[in-house]
């Protein structure tokens, strides 16, 4: 007879789980009551949102939770991996020309419902997500169309090349969906997704968390653990002191987004129980000018460089923020496969009495030029943005912080109503594009909050030219000019890039953090001790 958890909550408050998660691991199992080292908590700081490819927009939590549902054609195994592996394709050929993919689909697999996986499965998800899913759609705009050839074959057919269609294919909105469920349980899909990963949704309670199970006819073997909890912590003390409790497993930063850990990377350095995981990322933190203010003071070069000079890069790094960052050198973080070296030579220092001459040359003397710096909401913008603030002052600029809620910040982004504003990128697919194209090429300077670039037909077609080049090599080479060229522009003062810092208890075991994007599978994952 099959026990529901809830019946249990005595023995599993023994065990060392708090109610939170009692509230949350709240389903039935047909064996015995799980041992704690089968269950991993993981905390997160606010509600999961879009739990199934065509309601996700790149949201972090909701799209780790994809993951680890659903599969991919391809995933990315590790950072260091040149290529994507197969997931649900077991092979796949390239044309000549790179605008046809051919994949060949595992034999066996089956979605949670125990439907199977074919191609046309395939072909539902991804017209689906990408008739529903906006990201999605400006992802795949290069999709021409996707042509089932037979039961576990299908050809995907491309308007022009593109290089890193695997990675687009490797993105958590990538993710292959049962069509069967999408058809019978309607609007429930959203919050009950199935997919054919190595956990599936058994219980979301809003506001309180999600509760997955493992997939015991995963076609890659059954995960080590029994059930993955993600518990919906707000409060940044609570989830530090849940964890040093033990009540929570892993503690996640999603790379300082809003809120600075230092504090906590230095208490759980020294606790022997904690685990401080930091790996180097492609999130880049910059300053922006908006590129296309004519006749405003950012529209001239000088000024930029002013700016630029007036930063103590060291400090802000090391001090400000505890060497929890790396330095950005130029429009690529160092990670990129496609980064070029010379950029740590060409980009500015920190040289006050430099940036004092350019403002001098540009017209503006002490206390003459005032701008109003933007930047999102909490603690970790506010304290960069007080940070830059003062180098500023140092040279004689005044700068006004506004803090805004991201929609309203968002707004005033794409309309063009700022000079400088301090914001980040955050790459979905492991290629230098999804920094440059979608940053720099000036037909999309009005469409997102871009760098705003003018009109340029060269750089416009050395963007284009380098986002469809098939060679390697000559692919990198571009990319080498246009860090080179855009650095010499100043389009923005290259800031850092953030680590993807977790938490973790000793016990845990099997964690592979990857950075781009900054998402866990739990599949590998498991307690010491545990099974």
């Amino acid at each position: 007879m099959a026990v529901p958890l809830r019946l249990c909550r005595r023995a599993v408050l023994v065990s060392g789980l708090g109610m939170g998660t009692s509230a949350v691991l709240d389903v039935a199992f047909a064996s015995a009551q799980p041992s704690r080292d089968d269950i991993l908590v993981v905390a997160i700081g606010s509600d999961p949102v879009g739990l199934e490819p065509a309601d996700n927009r790149a949201e972090p939590i909701g799209s780790e939770i994809i993951l680890n549902v659903f599969d991919s054609l391809v995933a990315w195994a590790s950072d260091k991996d040149a290529e994507p592996e197969g997931r649900l394709a077991e092979r796949w050929q390239v044309s000549n020309d790179g605008t046809r993919y051919s994949f060949v689909l595992r034999e066996g697999v089956t979605f949670h419902d125990g439907t199977p996986l074919d191609a046309e499965a395939v072909r539902f998800s991804l017209e689906r997500t990408r008739r529903l899913n906006p990201y999605m759609r400006a992802s795949l705009d290069a999709l021409r169309l996707i042509k089932v050839t037979g039961p576990l074959t299908l050809d995907f057919e491309l308007f022009r090349p593109v290089p890193f269609f695997l990675s687009l294919l490797a993105q958590p909105q990538s993710g292959i969906v049962s069509p069967t469920a999408v058809r019978t349980m309607g609007r429930d899909f959203s919050t009950r997704p199935v997919g054919t990963g190595a956990f599936r949704v058994d219980r979301y309670v809003p506001d309180v968390g999600l509760t997955l199970s493992k997939n015991p006819t995963y076609f890659r073997g059954a995960a080590r653990l029994s059930y993955l909890v993600y518990r919906v912590i707000a409060d940044a003390s609570t989830r530090r002191l849940e964890l040093e409790r033990g009540e929570i497993d892993v503690c996640q930063q999603n790379a300082q987004l809003s809120s600075l850990p230092m504090a906590d990377i230095l208490s759980f350095r020294r606790d022997p129980d904690i685990q401080v995981i930091e790996v180097s990322s492609q999130i880049m933190r910059q300053l922006e000018f908006n590129n296309r203010a004519t006749g405003r003071p950012v529209a001239d070069l000088r000024v930029r460089q002013a700016i630029a000079h007036a930063i103590d890069y060291d400090e802000l790094i090391d001090g400000v923020l505890a060497g929890t960052v790396d330095r950005a050198f130029g429009p690529l973080p160092g990670s990129n496969w496609a980064f070029d070296p010379a950029m740590r030579d060409l980009a500015p220092r920190f040289d006050p009495a430099r940036s004092v001459a350019l403002l001098s040359e540009a017209g503006f003397g002490p206390g003459a030029l005032h701008i109003t710096l933007y930047t999102f909401e909490g603690t970790f913008w506010a304290t960069v943005a007080t940070f830059l603030q003062s180098n500023l002052a140092a040279v004689g600029i005044e700068a006004t912080i506004e803090q805004m809620e991201f929609p309203s910040l968002r707004a005033v982004h794409v309309a063009g109503r700022f000079d400088t504003a301090l914001d980040g990128r955050e790459p979905w697919y492991n290629d230098p594009d999804a920094h440059i194209t979608i940053g720099y090429l000036s037909t999309l300077a009005e469409t997102a909050m871009t760098f705003r670039m003018p009109a340029s037909t060269t750089m416009d077609g050395l963007i284009l030219h380098a986002q469809a080049e098939t060679d390697p090599a000559r692919r990198k080479a571009l990319y080498a000019t246009l860090q080179a060229r855009l650095l010499a522009r100043l389009p923005a003062v290259y800031l850092f890039t953030n680590k993807v810092i977790v938490f973790a208890r000793r016990e845990v075991r099997g964690l592979v953090i990857k950075a781009t994007p900054p998402l866990t599978e739990y599949w590998s994952v498991f307690k010491e001790g545990g099974s």
